[in-house]
């Protein structure tokens, strides 16, 4: 007998504590009427900025290396677009570049999506875009290069510095 969760069982799991702590780190006591019509504010402000510099609001797709697009979000699904942080679901679409990238093929890992540390976007008073994203991945792992030393690791998470705009 196999003690470990169903995949579906694991990543709804997975999904109700993102949500749960997603709700704690936003609660205020004391204004939660003008704290409530702030996130609204900074719901509407706050982008993540695409490979051709475009601003989006909860994308259904992103792509993450912009040089070859080898490596993209799909099938995005957002739990939460706050202000300072948004939640969601997806697929990490990522290129094996074997025997080359141009004749790889595309491997799918299901993985669970944090964008966060905006910052103000510049020439445009008032909009702040993320700038990181973490990606946590509950089963099968995209092999990362050159991490801690070695040639290829498989990390449960992965962060990374978004596209700055230009």
């Amino acid at each position: 007998m196999n003690p470990s969760p169903s995949r579906p069982a694991a990543l709804a799991a997975i999904l109700l504590t993102l949500g749960f702590l997603a709700g704690c780190a936003s609660a205020t006591s004391g204004a939660a009427a003008p704290a409530a019509a702030a996130a609204a504010v900074a719901q509407r402000t706050t982008v993540v900025v695409d490979c051709s510099g475009q601003r989006q609001t909860r994308p259904s797709s992103f792509v993450l290396t912009c040089a070859d697009a080898n490596d993209a979000l799909t099938a995005l699904h957002w739990v939460s677009w706050a202000g300072s942080q948004a939640f969601g679901t997806g697929t990490e679409k990522v290129n094996t570049c074997t025997p080359d990238c141009a004749g790889g093929k595309f491997v799918s890992y299901p993985a669970l999506i944090t964008l966060w540390r905006p910052e103000p976007l510049p020439g445009h008073p008032g909009v702040r875009y993320f700038t990181r994203i973490t990606r946590i991945y509950p089963f099968n792992r995209p092999p990362l290069y050159n991490c801690q030393g070695k040639h290829t690791c498989y990390p449960q998470t992965s962060t990374s510095d978004l596209v700055a705009p230009s």
